[in-house]
């Protein structure tokens, strides 16, 4: 939602700057993506009267005209387009000044016929007004000549582009953050009047409305303007139109589009004459029915497709979009203005199933404020009165109704428990008030009556929230609430230990969709057939995740994409499978982890050479998060699965079961999701690895007496894992051993071929004493004994 500042200023009073008006509203809850600073790169350009005006013999295009800006003197501007003539004053952009179409400013130059342009006229888009380039703008006859351009039309604006959560349709209008600004800052709105002047004959002889489908649609109001005169929109009008976001499209569907911009209430204008016996069916579409819609496309409609219809045919999608064959135009003289309230799960059904995103959807799927309706049909007949020159017929056909609110009960000893701290029962009934709520106020509750604008508020814990929200999170402090007993579970307190560990290690977390698409599984090579969605937002969201993998290879992908080759994170989350049980109402759901390293696995140190991330760095982080965790009786084993290695993967085993996998990607995989390198990925089930965990971690004592290092080398047969050797030399080296680590693999020259050397380093400490030379070359003898007779190696 992008709302104008100086249209915000207009209807509530708020005396600070923009910045911390939008700092505010983010800490109440409402996003603010950026702030927008329009007209920065309009400059120069002034109002100038056309003194006369004459084509360019070579060109049919063009013509010249002398124009007097003021104070600033007359100049010479060759244009191309024709729309004006002597007496018009017109937007001149004088050398040096700053159009929204050109990157640099405008000069002398010269133009065909040996003519010189002194500047440039300019057209709405070169404003930035609108989208229309199809002529020079011509202003106002009232326009001061020599006037700045940008100040007099309000270009320079600022915009808040406002993120509006589902649950808050009153947001989106300019009069629902108003009433926001006004409850945060203590103020009051100024409703835009939605009086109306009507001279014409009584609505109810000029149309007719039959609610057939009340479960679609509860409400339906019309109101008929007649004589109304098709043209352009106030230059005003245009520019607020099109800084919300919108394409002014002429006064009489500005008019609608000003009304839902300000309201929140979407408003359709129908050609009353194109209209089949002039009345308006509301109902569902009938099996093979069809209509063109606005947008030029031929739509076959469903049963289930709420459609306003005339007495013979469908014309619009209800609350969707409108039809094409009663669309309003320049030919026509009467207009049938539809407010309505529709169900919310009718229009998001039926936008869903045609690919119709509108600004009326938007609203009407969330929840649009039911009581705007007549006030927002008047106001838009006013304006097509005062826009379009019409007559306003008196009245308004209304029919139907909307159930009233229901009160709520706002205890006010549970809403102090619930927030935390005591917030005052005149600041808490204030604080509804200001939402529009109706309050009634009792020593230990309030019965509270939300307003028809706020669909969310129908439970106690909503007001509470409210009253959290606006007296401000960061005025609540950082304790226990009084009376809580809240703590966390063993395998709480164990995930959040995996999420520290993986972060210590320098990943990243990352939370994606549960969703993925057939494309990413099959590039994955991850067998099986997922679990489908009946309804999916979008074809990449048509089956629940049987793995992470393939969403964390996409994640990749869309980074690598943006140039973050340099990748290492996890992700934390469910997957899903076929159901084993057929009673069960849900599918059965596994924790995972997602590990997905990539590129540069270095420091990026200047010391250090850069060397690609590969299956060793997964496997050392598993290492580290498995002893983190005190899980040590686990194994690996080969591992064939795609989209893993064969040659460069294992399985991760507890008690004999297969928990996980991790590896390199196969190379048809990592090019099939534009990663480079040599990518390695990881995916384990959580649970079992919880399980397995010690109920509590042994802590150990620093240690005060010095360690003795010993290294040792042994060339043996190359087929010997050193895992193995590892795994004998710990259990000959007895408790004095603290750590061995493999140093070195040779192989070559003088090592015998088919074998090779390993070194490893025995780090041995004593707990209550230091270890003798003699002691630990005792140690080392051992080992190498063990070594030799187990594993048939030489000592070097």
């Amino acid at each position: 939602m992008r709302v104008p500042v100086s249209w915000l200023r207009e209807l509530v009073d708020v005396d600070v700057a923009t910045d911390v008006l939008a700092e505010r509203l983010a800490l109440a809850g409402v996003g603010v993506e950026r702030i927008e600073r329009m007209g920065e790169d309009v400059s120069g350009i002034y109002v100038g009267d056309v003194l006369s005006v004459r084509d360019v013999e070579v060109s049919e295009k063009l013509c010249v005209a002398e124009v007097d800006a003021g104070p600033r003197g007359r100049y010479q501007i060759v244009a191309g387009a024709k729309n004006f003539s002597v007496g018009d004053r017109v937007p001149v952009a004088l050398p040096g000044a700053r159009v929204t179409t050109l990157d640099v400013p405008i000069s002398v130059r010269p133009m065909p016929g040996g003519l010189e342009s002194q500047g440039m006229l300019c057209s709405a888009k070169e404003l930035g007004v609108s989208d229309d380039h199809g002529g020079i703008l011509v202003l106002g006859p009232d326009a001061p000549v020599g006037a700045d351009v940008p100040e007099m039309l309000g270009l320079r604006d600022e915009i808040l582009e406002l993120e509006i959560t589902p649950n808050r349709p009153d947001l989106l209008s300019v009069f629902g953050v108003a009433r926001e600004v006004a409850v945060l800052f203590g103020g009051s709105v100024r409703p835009e009047a939605a009086s109306h002047q009507a001279d014409g004959p009584d609505v109810a002889t000029l149309t007719r409305v039959d609610i057939e489908a009340p479960e679609g649609c509860p409400r339906y109001l019309a109101m008929v303007v007649e004589g109304v005169v098709y043209d352009q929109s106030p230059l005003a009008v245009q520019r607020r139109i099109a800084a919300c976001g919108m394409r002014p499209l002429g006064n009489l569907v500005d008019a609608t589009n000003y009304v839902l911009l300000l309201t929140g209430q979407p408003l359709h204008a129908f050609d009353l004459d194109r209209l089949v016996e002039e009345r308006i069916v509301v109902r569902w579409a009938r099996a093979g029915e069809r209509m063109a819609t606005l947008d030029g496309v031929d739509r076959d409609l469903a049963p289930d497709d709420l459609v306003i219809a005339d007495a013979s045919a469908p014309q619009a999608l209800a609350g969707v979009m409108g039809g094409a064959s009663s669309e309003v135009s320049s030919t026509t003289s009467r207009v049938l203005i539809e407010s309505a309230h529709f169900t919310p799960a009718v229009i998001a059904r039926t936008a869903r199933r045609h690919g119709l995103v509108t600004e009326a959807s938007r609203r009407f799927e969330r929840g649009a404020d039911p009581g705007a309706v007549p006030g927002a049909a008047a106001l838009c007949a006013e304006l097509m009165r005062l826009w379009a020159q019409g007559t306003v017929a008196q009245g308004q056909v209304d029919v139907g109704s909307v159930p009233p609110r229901e009160t709520i009960t706002l205890r006010r000893a549970r809403a102090d428990a619930l927030i935390g701290i005591g917030v005052e029962a005149a600041e808490t009934d204030r604080l509804l008030a200001g939402l529009g709520c109706d309050v009634r106020p009792h020593e230990d509750r309030a019965e509270v009556l939300p307003p028809s604008w706020r669909p969310d508020l129908t439970r106690e814990i909503d007001l509470i929230e409210e009253i959290a929200r606006l007296h401000g999170y960061d005025a609540v402090p950082m304790r226990v609430p009084t009376g809580a007993r809240g703590f966390l579970t063993p395998a709480q307190t164990l995930r959040r230990r995996v999420r520290d560990v993986l972060l210590g290690a320098g990943l990243t977390e990352v939370v994606l969709t549960s969703f993925v698409s057939d494309d990413d599984l099959a590039a994955s090579g991850e067998r099986g057939e997922p679990l489908r969605v009946s309804n999916p937002l979008s074809v990449d969201q048509e089956a629940l995740r049987p793995s992470l993998i393939p969403g964390m290879l996409r994640w990749g992908q869309r980074n690598t994409a943006r140039g973050l080759r340099d990748l290492a994170a996890y992700e934390i989350g469910q997957v899903f499978s076929a159901w084993a049980d057929a009673d069960s109402p849900l599918p059965p759901e596994s924790l995972r982890l997602g590990l997905l390293v990539a590129g540069d696995a270095s420091s990026g140190a200047w010391h250090e050479t850069a060397r690609p991330a590969d299956e060793l760095d997964v496997k050392g982080i598993l290492e580290v998060l498995l002893a983190e965790l005190g899980v040590t009786a686990w194994t690996t084993g080969p591992c064939d699965e795609m989209p893993l290695h064969p040659g460069r993967s294992a399985t991760i085993s507890l008690d004999g079961a297969v928990v996980g996998r991790f590896g390199a990607l196969r190379p048809s995989v990592a090019r099939a999701f534009d990663l480079e390198g040599t990518p390695a990925v990881a995916e384990i089930e959580l649970e079992p690895l919880i399980a397995a965990a010690p109920a509590a971690l042994s802590v150990v004592d620093l240690p005060r007496m010095p360690a003795v290092r010993r290294d040792i080398t042994f060339v043996l047969d190359e087929h010997v894992p050193s895992a193995a050797v590892e795994a004998t030399i710990r259990a000959a080296a007895g408790p004095a051993l603290e750590r061995v680590a493999l140093r070195d693999v040779y192989t070559g020259e003088p090592v015998p071929s088919g074998s090779r050397a390993l070194t490893y380093r025995i780090v041995l400490r004593a707990a209550d004493r230091t270890l003798t030379d003699a002691e630990a070359d005792e140690v080392r003898a051992t080992v190498a004994e063990a070594v030799r007779t187990l594993h048939a190696a030489q000592l070097r």
